[in-house]
C-alpha cells in the first residue's frame, strides 16, 4: 500500500479505545511475547464479549473498517461510547460492502457470515460485546493509558510544526523511508480500494498512536468509506505487567513447593503423596531435601513419621502466599 509521492494533504490524530480493545483481542493468536495484554486479562474475559472476540479472531490479517471509526481529536475524555455510536449507525450497504471483502482471502468466516446474515441485530451484539470487553478489561486503565497516548501526540504535533510534516512521518516509523517523498509502503492481505478522485492531491490520514504495537505500524483503515488510518506503536509504550511468578517455585522448584505448602501443621509420607498424587519414593525425596534445609521437621509416631514446619519454613511461606 502507498500513500504516493504528493504525500498527505492533512494529518490529524486520533486516540481510540476500540482500536486498542481490537489489537488486543488480535493478540489472542500472536507469538507469546506479544500476548502480554490478553494474558493478563484472559481471565475477567466476560461471556458478553465473544461475538466481538470471535470476529476479530476468525481472520488475523483482516477485520471490518467500520469497527475502528476514526475519531480525530486526542482529548482526555476520549471514550468508547463515541465510537460505538459510529458504528451503530453504519448502512447496510457499508456493512455488507466491508464484511463482503471476507471473500477475496477465501472462505468468509462463520463470525462474518453470522454479521451478513443478522444485519443489524448481530451488529448490535457486536456493539454490546465491545462494550462490556471494554467494562471487564479496560475501563480502570483507559485514564492513564489516555495520558501517554496524549503525551505521544503532543511529540509529534511538536515535530509537525518544527520539521515539517515528512520529517514527521519518520519519526513515527522506518516505513516512512523518505521525508521528501511521504512513501509508505505496507503489505496487506486485502486489495486497497480505490480512494476518492477528489483526493488526488493528497491523501488525508489519521494516525493513531497504540500501546499494544510493539515498534510495528498497522493500517487500521483501508476502506474507501473512511479517511485512512494508522496505528503507530506509541513512544510511551508500557505495557501491562506479566503475571506476577511464584517466588516459592523460583527459589525451590515446583514440586518441592506444593510438597512444603502441603505439609502445613504436620503430614506423613504417604498422606503427602496422596495430596501431591506423586509416590511415595518422590513425596520422600522431597521430604528429605526440604528436612536438609531446615524448612521441616521429622518426628517419628510409633509406626508414623510426621512432617511439619520449622518456624523457617513457615516464614518463607508467609513471605510466599499461594
Amino acid at each position: 500500500m502507498g500513500l504516493g509521492e504528493q504525500g498527505p494533504a492533512d494529518v490529524q490524530f486520533a486516540v481510540s479505545p476500540m482500536q486498542h480493545l481490537l489489537l488486543g483481542v488480535l493478540q489472542v493468536r500472536a507469538p507469546a511475547p506479544a500476548r502480554r495484554w490478553w494474558r493478563s486479562v484472559r481471565s475477567r474475559v466476560p461471556a458478553r464479549a465473544l461475538p466481538l472476540i470471535d470476529l476479530v479472531a476468525a481472520n488475523n490479517d483482516h477485520f471490518p473498517d467500520f469497527l475502528t471509526p476514526p475519531m480525530p481529536q486526542a482529548r482526555p475524555e476520549s471514550c468508547l461510547a463515541d465510537e460505538l455510536d459510529v458504528v451503530s449507525s453504519i448502512s447496510t450497504a457499508r456493512l455488507h460492502d466491508e464484511v463482503g471483502r471476507y471473500a477475496e482471502l477465501g472462505p468468509i468466516p462463520r463470525p462474518a457470515a453470522q454479521l451478513l446474515d443478522g444485519g443489524n441485530r448481530q451488529l448490535r451484539r457486536i456493539v454490546q460485546a465491545a462494550h462490556a470487553l471494554y467494562q471487564a478489561c479496560m475501563a480502570d486503565d483507559w485514564p492513564d493509558m489516555v495520558k501517554m497516548l496524549n503525551t505521544d501526540i503532543s511529540m509529534r504535533r511538536s515535530a509537525l510544526g518544527e520539521q515539517g510534516t515528512g520529517r514527521m512521518l519518520a519519526g513515527v516509523h522506518r516505513c516512512f523511508r523518505d521525508p521528501t517523498l511521504f512513501q509508505l509502503n505496507l503489505r496487506v492481505s486485502v486489495p486497497i480500494p480505490q480512494r476518492p478522485a477528489h483526493e488526488a492531491g493528497g491523501t488525508a490520514i489519521v494516525l493513531a498512536p497504540n500501546l499494544f504495537l510493539a515498534g510495528t505500524i498497522s493500517p487500521v483503515i483501508t476502506s474507501p468509506w473512511q479517511r485512512p488510518m494508522f496505528a503507530y506503536s506509541s513512544s510511551q509504550t508500557v505495557l501491562p505487567p506479566p503475571p506476577a511468578t511464584d517466588g516459592l517455585v523460583a527459589l525451590i522448584g515446583k514440586g518441592k513447593a506444593a510438597a512444603l505448602r502441603a505439609i502445613g501443621a504436620g503430614r506423613t509420607t504417604t498422606e503427602l503423596a496422596a495430596l501431591l498424587r506423586v509416590s511415595t519414593p518422590a513425596a520422600s525425596q522431597h521430604t528429605a531435601t526440604l528436612r536438609a534445609a531446615g524448612l521441616i521437621a521429622s518426628t517419628r509416631h510409633g509406626q508414623r513419621v510426621v512432617h511439619a514446619l520449622t518456624p523457617v519454613g513457615t516464614a518463607l511461606l508467609d513471605a510466599n502466599p499461594t
